[in-house]
């Protein structure tokens, strides 16, 4: 089966960090996954790992850095691409000002379904998305 989506046509995952958009999911009988991710200035998400996946991690644009394994932090920015093996732990962090705009991929797919945070919310393709910064309004 072939399957096209864009970033319009998907609906959005709103984590407490950011967002992601899955655009080809193991749901729709691929066997691998992409998805866009979104990690806010001063944000980051929880160290975890992925079991039976392998993830590949593009940066789009932004800075940040990401710990792959025990005190393997990596600084990334636009153009650079991160393997994490399967079951190695990770986490992502963003030390910029604007948002760190990553294409996330998983082999095979699945990890996308599962977030490591169980609270988030979905936005249905098209509507639009109201999102925090890092700094709080008083």
């Amino acid at each position: 089966m072939n399957s096209s989506n864009s970033a319009n046509t998907v609906e959005s995952v709103v984590l407490p960090w950011g967002v992601a958009k899955w655009l080809i999911t193991a749901d729709q009988g691929a066997q691998m996954s992409l998805g866009e991710v979104i990690v806010l200035p001063g944000q980051s998400h929880e160290w975890h790992n992925h079991e039976d996946s392998d993830e590949v991690v593009y940066v789009i644009s932004g800075h940040g850095a990401f710990t792959v394994g025990e005190g393997n932090r990596i600084p990334i920015g636009p153009g650079d691409a991160i393997h994490i093996p399967v079951g190695v732990f990770h986490d992502s962090h963003n030390t910029g000002w604007a948002p760190l705009h990553l294409l996330v991929m998983y082999s095979p797919g699945g990890p996308e379904g599962a977030t490591p945070e169980n609270a988030h919310e979905l936005v249905p393709a098209g509507a639009p998305l109201t999102m925090r910064t890092s700094v709080e309004e008083a």
